[in-house]
């Protein structure tokens, strides 16, 4: 076995998905700039939804 061929196969025993890499290096730059900030937009909207929850929690006193 060829070692290019042969860490491909380690990389997906371990667990890397290479088909979705070879999907998102398929898109443009553009694409995958706009799905990161979709991505972050979400999980800023997530943090900020938490702390809101948070803020209306009553303390303990255990």
């Amino acid at each position: 076995m060829e070692p290019e061929t042969a860490l491909f196969e380690e990389a997906r025993q371990a667990g890397i998905d290479l088909d979705l890499i070879d999907t998102n290096l398929a898109l443009s730059v553009g694409e995958r700039w706009r799905q990161h900030d979709g991505a972050l937009r979400f999980i800023l909207k997530l943090q900020e939804s938490k702390a809101a929850h948070d803020a209306g929690l009553q303390p303990t006193d255990r």
